[in-house]
């Protein structure tokens, strides 16, 4: 049997996400209302969706480690080099956004994760091209909520 230690990965990053996630919901009730848009909802609504799923995922997460059984005592280190990985894409990807914007950022974005994994397959490539020029055209046309646009040009 497993010895608990409080530094159990399984435990501790979904322990970090609902913080985080508590925090962005702290931060998102501070947004201002898209007063100079006639959106049908206002700046909050997405990023609370998003940080109430996260919870109840982690939540989830959570308890199906609880309620497995590991027959096994090796445990996997606290950082992987694939966590290591999404933390500094992450943060790459959120400087990016800032920088040039959302629709530039998101293309080389994914074009990176694909080309990290060396996926081969270029339905992958379009699939993510259209994914990105969907979420943009479902957020300008049909929301009405504008999307970071680059600083540089």
């Amino acid at each position: 049997m497993p010895s608990k230690t409080l530094f159990d990965r399984d435990i501790l990053f979904p322990l970090l996400m609902i913080a985080v996630s508590v925090a962005a919901l702290i931060t998102i009730s501070q947004f201002a209302e898209p007063y100079f848009q006639d959106a049908s909802v206002n700046a909050q609504f997405f990023p609370s969706v998003i940080a109430i799923a996260q919870i109840i995922i982690c939540v989830i997460l959570m308890i199906q480690h609880k309620m497995k059984k590991q027959e096994t005592t090796e445990r996997s280190p606290l950082f992987s080099k694939m966590a290591i990985f999404a933390v500094v894409f992450l943060i790459s990807y959120a400087f990016l956004i800032n920088l040039i914007g959302y629709l530039t950022a998101s293309l080389v974005a994914f074009a990176t994760y694909l080309v990290f994994f060396k996926v081969k397959k270029p339905l992958y490539y379009v699939i993510a091209c259209a994914f990105v020029f969907g979420v943009y055209y479902l957020f300008g046309e049909v929301f009405f909520i504008s999307l970071p646009e680059s600083q540089l040009f």
